[in-house]
């Protein structure tokens, strides 16, 4: 449950089924913020709207944390960047 700096960190947290509090500024955070906060995932503010409350709701709330293990588990589901690998050169050069 961290502020999330980009897309990287945010995949690398929902991998591990955690709630993530997104502060969207600049490059590609603004399109993550909005992702995981859209999937339940987690919350999205700016730095001047955290509060207690705020802080208080990513750490308990059940709904949150069910979406993340949810993300989670799809992650996990995903082929390895090697197997894609694979098909994409499969694809690229077909044997006849």
């Amino acid at each position: 449950m961290a502020a999330v700096p980009g897309s990287s960190t945010a995949l690398g947290a929902l991998d591990a089924g955690i709630p993530q509090l997104m502060l969207p500024e600049g490059s590609d955070r603004f399109i993550t913020a909005a992702a995981v906060h859209q999937r339940g995932a987690g919350l999205s503010a700016t730095a001047e709207e955290i509060t207690p409350a705020l802080l208080h709701r990513l750490l308990t709330d059940d709904t949150l944390t069910r979406a993340a293990r949810e993300v989670g588990t799809e992650i996990a589901a995903m082929p390895s960047p090697t197997t894609v690998a694979k098909h994409l050169t499969t694809l690229a050069h077909p044997t006849t």
